[in-house]
């Protein structure tokens, strides 16, 4: 068997409890503005197909359901990395600075449906992102994407990628200048899935994994999609990434986090965070 066929492809793209009435699409109403323009939601302008698998998906398609172990792990992993970064142990980028603001993240199942809506679509350009993943309590919304192919379905396994995928988003702080840290500008490299990963002011992060596959007319590839959404969102242009400073020093009224010391706020487990329902998707999680 060739190297080919053997390889792994990894892409990555930037970017309570709930009830939907049983007969209303609540995200019908939660458009965004761009510019004086408004945008339908994503989980409104999926409604026909109830957000689940789109026509390019193919039939292998299936979604990749987390349970809350799983949750927990990714949950971990990037509070793990914000504190790193925070404390000032990350030397890469020449070195970054510690961070006095940023927080604690928790984690939503608002965000992880939306998420889930959107990547069941199966865009041709998998790591396109949709233009309004608003929820009920955030208006913007940030969004990290990543795709991971390989022809051999074994090597796809869920918690791995979790890692994975996760990993080379924040590994992109390899190109991330610590002298960029005071203002999110474009800088002509990929620093987009980083800088939202340890946006000082984002406070909570829900995710969603997908499974399809496609035929390139010499091998057929297996695909799984990672989204993660953020509320609220980063990357704001001229916004600083997060305050630099002594650890957890500017909490804004929220305590410094006892297991991750570096982080603004405490870290509440994903088996005590609200769960989510939506009646009109017939969707609990």
């Amino acid at each position: 068997m060739s190297c080919a066929v053997n390889s792994l492809v990894v892409v990555i793209g930037l970017i309570g409890l709930v009830t939907g009435g049983q007969n209303r699409n609540y995200f019908c109403d939660l458009p965004c503005d761009n510019g004086g323009r408004s945008i339908m939601n994503t989980v409104c302008h999926r409604q026909n197909s109830m957000c689940g698998k789109g026509r390019s998906c193919g039939q292998d398609f299936k979604v990749v359901s987390l349970n809350d172990d799983d949750r927990q792990y990714i949950l971990d992993i990037h509070n793990y990395l914000r504190n790193k970064v925070a404390m000032g142990q990350e030397r890469r980028g020449g070195g970054q600075p510690p961070a006095a603001n940023m927080n604690t993240l928790t984690y939503n199942k608002e965000l992880e449906f939306v998420a889930q809506c959107w990547i069941n679509e199966c865009h041709d350009d998998i790591l396109v992102h949709d233009k309004c993943r608003r929820i009920s309590k955030f208006s913007w919304v940030g969004q990290n994407l990543a795709n991971m192919g390989s022809t051999d379905r074994s090597e796809l396994e869920k918690v791995a990628m979790l890692k994975k995928l996760t990993l080379g988003w924040y590994d992109e702080v390899e190109e991330f200048h610590n002298s960029w840290v005071d203002s999110h500008e474009q800088r002509g490299v990929m620093i987009g899935h980083y800088t939202q990963l340890v946006w000082g002011d984002t406070k909570e992060l829900g995710c969603a994994m997908s499974f399809y596959s496609h035929n390139d007319g010499l091998y057929k590839w297996y695909n799984l999609k990672l989204a993660c959404n953020y509320g609220p969102g980063g990357n704001w242009l001229g916004q600083p990434v997060y305050k630099a400073g002594k650890p957890a020093t500017k909490c804004a009224g929220r305590k410094p986090n006892k297991r991750f010391p570096g982080l603004c706020g405490v870290d509440v487990s994903v088996n005590h965070t609200k769960n989510y329902h939506n009646e009109f998707f017939n969707y609990h999680i």
